[in-house]
């Protein structure tokens, strides 16, 4: 145990202060708050448009010009004063149109609304310098169309209450009692991205730091003291401490910058966006899933480490391997949008991927509690059998020097010396 200990405590104090884990660090704790600002940032500039926008009005007006062709609202133009208090509407004639039209090309206050009749019914047709300028079309719809409906019943002789009711507004409020789709669409989105690239660099690092190793020749005298198997566990453990590290800071500024700046009433295409979904049991698991799924890919990662002799063929020889961690990365990806299909809860069995789907799961629906433990149990089970498989194929290949070894040839040693 002793030998573990120095081993990770070694490769722990090597990694931690280097300068390429401090300065992206930084930068990622910097993005991430930045992202969580956003929002805020979203919010504070809208509301500083309409206060700007407010201002305008109060100085000069913009100008609403009405046509009526259709005869239906000549009458009715003090009602949709009230119903436009930001404008100056005014009734003008056919005769004009032109005119009005070359008005509204020269400044961008000066806006036109023609009311025709089709078979009796009115259709508008509204002139704005660019689009979105103006009053909002849909509102002028609404408010035309009300008052033709109010006129057309009064002129049936319809009741005044009986016209306030047909004219109420039926209102609508949404009550989620599930998990936010969008919060959770985007936050697991983003957990499965920081999670692939804390698991792909700390492998990478821990094949990086064997190579070194066996460059020097410092392996030479490791394993002469230290048993092989206490290296790559150590190695693996300590390697995975400096991930977990970075891992829980990212988490830390995440919730900090979420409870102080993140507005309370954000949303995003009319939808509620909150990161609500994000609860104890949330984060205990994403840094469960981590420790276990980056055990399950370092182990790997290291004996491919030792298979080469120059720390200049890490990239090629670990290609398998980080192929393998791309697909997994990927098929959890793909089922982002569908959190309960069968495919995200077979991702959520298969060892590889699971590290990656029951996190991001997690945080966009319900996972029953027999899902989450069966994902655990088949987790864990795999990292003990790779583990004895790796300790085994790195005794051989750790002391391997000259051309890189392939697997298929170390598997092939292996064998043969347990034959014999």
């Amino acid at each position: 145990m002793r030998e573990f200990y120095e081993v990770l405590k070694y490769t722990f104090k090597e990694n931690i202060k280097r300068k390429s884990f401090i300065i992206s660090t930084v930068i990622i704790l910097i993005l991430i708050a930045g992202i969580m600002l956003v929002p805020a940032i979203v919010t504070k500039v809208q509301s500083s448009d309409k206060e700007v926008e407010t201002g305008k009005n109060l100085d000069k007006k913009s100008v609403v010009y009405i046509i009526d062709n259709s005869g239906y609202f000549k009458n009715k133009i003090e009602k949709i004063k009230e119903q436009f208090p930001d404008y100056q509407i005014k009734l003008e004639v056919q005769d004009r149109l032109n005119i009005i039209k070359t008005e509204i090309k020269q400044n961008d206050k000066s806006f036109l609304v023609v009311a025709n009749s089709v078979n009796d019914i009115p259709s508008l047709e509204f002139y704005t310098k660019q689009y979105g300028q103006g009053p909002d079309p849909d509102k002028m719809s609404e408010v035309f169309k009300e008052l033709f409906i109010s006129d057309t019943l009064k002129s049936a002789n319809v009741s005044e209450s009986v016209i306030s009711k047909v004219l109420s507004n039926v209102n609508v409020k949404i009550n989620e009692l599930g998990k936010s789709k969008w919060g959770g669409y985007f936050s697991s989105i983003f957990i499965v991205i920081i999670l692939f690239f804390a698991i792909y660099f700390n492998g990478y690092g821990v094949s990086m730091s064997v190579a070194s190793e066996k460059t020097s020749r410092v392996m030479e005298l490791l394993v002469t003291s230290v048993k092989p198997s206490r290296i790559i566990l150590g190695k693996t453990a300590g390697m995975g401490a400096v991930g977990l590290i970075q891992i829980v800071l990212i988490i830390f500024v995440g919730v900090v910058t979420y409870r102080l700046t993140f507005p309370t009433d954000f949303k995003f295409a009319g939808m509620s966006f909150d990161l609500s979904n994000f609860t104890p049991l949330s984060i205990i698991m994403i840094i469960v899933y981590f420790i276990l799924g980056y055990s399950l890919y370092a182990l790997m990662y290291a004996v491919v480490g030792a298979t080469v002799s120059k720390a200049e063929d890490v990239n090629s020889a670990i290609m398998p391997i980080s192929f393998i961690t791309m697909i997994a990365f990927y098929v959890s990806y793909g089922t982002f949008a569908l959190p309960d299909s069968i495919a995200a809860r077979v991702a959520s069995l298969v060892p590889f991927t699971s590290a990656f789907s029951v996190p991001s799961r997690l945080i966009s629906t319900n996972v029953p509690l027999w899902e989450l433990a069966l994902s655990l149990v088949i987790l864990i089970a795999s990292i003990v059998l790779v583990a004895m498989i790796s300790v085994k194929l790195y005794s051989f290949a750790v002391l391997h020097y000259g051309d890189r070894l392939k697997l298929s040839t170390l598997f092939k040693i292996s064998k043969e010396s347990q034959a014999n």
